[in-house]
């Protein structure tokens, strides 16, 4: 799903279509969705999930990195709800 949604923001980029707010959700949708699955990896590997040759435990920190650097969820929540009621803020 998440190839899937960049694939398309992709699409809409290169035809000068995509905005903000569509940008803003797939960053959120994708940073959120990452999250998850690492979180499920590290899981299902149990203890090896945190061995470092399994690698897990180093994509569970890039997702969680990812999450915060790429403006938060609650930002690009923010900013694509914004897009989507019109304007209205919930900044101040």
């Amino acid at each position: 799903m998440m190839m899937t949604l960049c694939m398309r923001l992709a699409i809409l980029l290169d035809r000068g279509e995509a905005t903000l707010g569509m940008i803003a959700r797939a960053k959120a949708t994708c940073s959120s969705n990452g999250r998850v699955v690492c979180a499920l990896a590290r899981e299902c590997c149990g203890g090896n999930g945190i061995v470092l040759e399994r690698h897990v435990m180093k994509a569970f920190m890039d997702a969680e990195t990812i999450h915060t650097y790429e403006g938060s969820y609650d930002i690009n929540s923010l900013v694509s709800g914004r897009e989507i009621t019109g304007g209205l803020n919930a900044f101040v």
